[in-house]
């Protein structure tokens, strides 16, 4: 008696680890259990080309603003800015913001 009744506990606690997956999505799904997983992709650097645009811009931004200082201190020196003057800034302005715009572009690439 002793004996069927462990022999019947054994089988009963063994069916679990016998039982199959229902359906091939199942089954797919279990197989990728405890797998390792990937690393993401590196993430693309900037060519040298792109590289050097942006040392450029980044010295391009730098001289235009020590440019623009140079401007406005004689402006204040004369008493005020000419229209010269003025539309040497503006013109300036516009040079700086396309390449901070250059810089910005290049350094979210860089970032991503």
């Amino acid at each position: 008696m002793k004996r069927s009744l462990v022999l019947a506990l054994s089988a009963a606690m063994a069916i679990p680890a016998f039982t199959l997956p229902v359906g091939p999505a199942d089954a797919q799904v279990m197989t990728g259990r405890g797998a390792p997983r990937r690393a993401a992709p590196p993430r693309p650097a900037l060519t040298e080309r792109e590289e050097n645009r942006l040392f450029e811009a980044e010295d391009q931004v730098f001289e235009i603003d020590s440019q623009i200082a140079d401007i406005q201190a004689a402006g204040e020196a004369a008493g005020g800015l000419t229209e010269a003057q003025q539309a040497q800034i503006e013109t300036l302005t516009r040079r700086r913001a396309d390449a901070q715009r250059t810089i910005d572009r290049l350094e979210a690439k860089r970032d991503r």
